[in-house]
């Protein structure tokens, strides 16, 4: 989930989002080389996730993902430098395939509301599909200055564009306000859907994805007002 020159290095297939006035929503299938295929890379991210999940980061070395892993110490040094580029490539992986999803939906659903309840019910699925991953994000991303501010610059910006396009897009149709910031919409969506989240992990409650995204949606669009009419 972190983009800092020099430090990451790109290991898998990455979409990237090219963020355009016009067409869907900015999104293209751009897609970087990928690394060769090897189950002992993917086991070695998938363990850091669990272990930093369960230890926290600074509780979790190596050696404890390795043997989560199923190998030895050494050999996750032959595909990572640091406990950092293990964490931070794990991040990037989930990032990338939640963007991927998007870019493929938005292959079939045009409308700008459809869009934007695809991106939020994506988002808060998170906690059920991998419980794990949704702590890392939820709280050790956020125990690092460094992280936090990774994290904000690339990842983060690139959510919030993409909510921005379909509101933008949404504006031009007619459908959404026009005198509404499309940043401040995005923001709102984003830090909601956060919020919520945080809530699942720190409680353990489980959220329905599709039907919590509803409301948000509802809330976001319609706000609380009676009278405002249903749906959107």
């Amino acid at each position: 989930m972190f983009e800092n020159e020099g430090l990451l290095k790109r290991r898998l297939d990455k979409t990237e989002l090219d963020v355009r006035p016009e067409g869907n929503a900015g999104l293209t299938s751009e897609v970087f080389p990928a690394a060769p295929a090897n189950e002992k890379y993917q086991r070695i991210l998938d363990a850091a996730v669990e272990v930093i999940a369960e230890k926290g980061y600074f509780n979790a070395p190596i050696s404890a993902i390795a043997a989560r892993a199923g190998m030895a110490d050494g050999t996750v040094y032959l595909y990572f430098k640091s406990k950092d580029e293990v964490l931070r490539t794990a991040i990037d992986q989930y990032v990338e395939r939640f963007h991927q999803r998007v870019i493929e939906r938005f292959k079939e659903v045009h409308d700008p509301r459809e869009q934007l309840e695809f991106i939020a019910e994506t988002h808060l699925e998170s906690s059920s599909v991998n419980r794990a991953t949704a702590i890392v994000m939820q709280t050790e991303v956020r125990q690092s200055a460094k992280f936090i501010a990774e994290f904000s610059h690339h990842h983060l910006v690139k959510y919030i564009q993409v909510v921005r396009e379909v509101v933008r897009r949404g504006q031009q149709q007619g459908i959404f306000r026009q005198d509404i910031s499309d940043g401040v919409v995005a923001h709102c969506m984003f830090g909601a859907i956060d919020e919520l989240l945080s809530s699942a992990v720190f409680t353990g409650r489980v959220y329905d994805a599709k039907a919590t995204a509803k409301q948000v949606l509802d809330v976001l669009l319609n706000g609380i007002t009676q009278n405002q009419g249903t749906g959107y």
